[in-house]
């Protein structure tokens, strides 16, 4: 595979963790070609030709207009994907601290020693 990444870190299963949703299989088929056609249009060379944990040098080329800004779509999935993130984030430490503060109200002491027999 590409990078040398193992198995399970297909395109599939990298959307999983993103904003992207993939309906259906040609969705992801097309929203690979997407890239791959963006990757060749910026000129960086093909996934083959990049070996894993080597770096890469870019030169300069000359960026298309349309290229230069995200599209009003994309902007508001990132938004909303950044603040279901950041509310997660915000309600983990919110019960966090609810579980500090339920633990230092409790009495905590040593077990009661076992009666003598």
């Amino acid at each position: 595979m590409a990078y040398g990444l193992p198995r399970k870190n297909t395109v599939k299963t990298i959307l999983r963790g993103s904003c992207y949703t993939v309906q259906e299989p040609w969705d992801l088929a097309l929203l690979t070609k997407t890239w791959y056609m963006n990757l060749a249009k910026i000129k960086l060379p093909f996934l083959e030709e990049i070996t894993f944990g080597s770096p890469v040098y870019l030169k300069k080329c000359i960026t298309n207009k349309e290229s230069l800004l995200p599209s009003a779509e994309s902007i508001k999935y990132e938004r909303e994907y950044e603040m279901k993130r950041l509310n997660n984030l915000k309600c983990q430490e919110n019960t966090a601290e609810e579980i500090q503060f339920s633990l230092r109200g409790r009495q905590v002491g040593l077990r009661r020693p076992l009666p003598p027999k």
